[in-house]
């Protein structure tokens, strides 16, 4: 009866372990425009034919792992331009590139490679281009901050009042990234300027970023800057 009771013992655990080993990649993400995605409608309008046309998405991830390969800790980007504004859901980008994080290993890189390509729609249909280099996400006095090498930078900061709850604003668009929770926050100022796809891009005063947590559920809740990053249990 003892050893019966050892082997469930055992096989609970080794459940319990393959349950944690296959747990799914989630943890924070950024996400830039070249559009307001939260703004008047007159503005929204004027952009909507030729704004849009770049986007760059950041994934830190917090835990999981994907093919086998633990992917805690890593962070990859994506920078994708289109002939269609790429905030648009149904939008497709033509041209990519990812960011590899350069403290990984060339498994680890592999495997977010074959993440991007199995989760993030229009990637499996192009060749990704792909850069090696260091790659840092942090919280800033006013907001966060992004890094790609020389390639890529990015600050954020809050939203106004005015911008949050009234002037007649309100959010038109929504990540294209799966998100459980999300807000907008504003483009402080960016900067690419990436070779591969000749393309140099540098925008300001947009609120054009949003900043959201990714696979902790199905749900897509949009909320305040001040819930998502605030003080307490910040969710970002």
């Amino acid at each position: 009866m003892k050893r019966f009771a050892l082997i469930l013992t055992s096989l609970f655990s080794l459940g319990f372990a393959s349950l944690q080993a296959t747990e799914t990649p989630h943890g924070n993400l950024l996400e830039l425009h070249s559009c307001e995605l939260y703004a008047g409608g007159c503005v929204v309008s004027s952009e909507s034919t030729q704004g849009g046309r770049y986007m760059l998405r950041v994934w830190d991830f917090s835990g999981g792992e994907f093919n086998g390969t633990a992917l805690t800790g890593l962070k990859v980007a994506l920078l994708q331009l289109s002939a269609e504004n790429l905030a648009d859901a149904n939008s497709e980008a033509t041209e990519s590139i990812a960011y590899l994080p350069d403290t990984a290993s060339k498994v680890q890189r592999e495997a977010l490679v074959a993440w991007l390509n199995s989760n993030q729609p229009g990637c499996h249909s192009e060749e990704i281009k792909t850069r090696i280099v260091p790659l840092t996400l942090a919280k800033s006095d006013s907001g966060y901050v992004f890094a790609a090498g020389d390639f890529v930078s990015v600050q954020t900061k809050s939203l106004e009042k005015c911008d949050s709850n009234s002037c007649g604003e309100a959010l038109w668009y929504e990540p294209r990234a799966a998100t459980s929770v999300f807000t907008v926050a504003v483009n402080s100022a960016s900067q690419v300027s990436e070779p591969f796809l000749k393309l140099n891009w540098k925008d300001s005063a947009k609120r054009s970023v949003f900043l959201g947590r990714f696979g902790d559920s199905n749900s897509e809740v949009f909320v305040s800057l001040k819930e998502l990053c605030g003080g307490g249990k910040s969710l970002f």
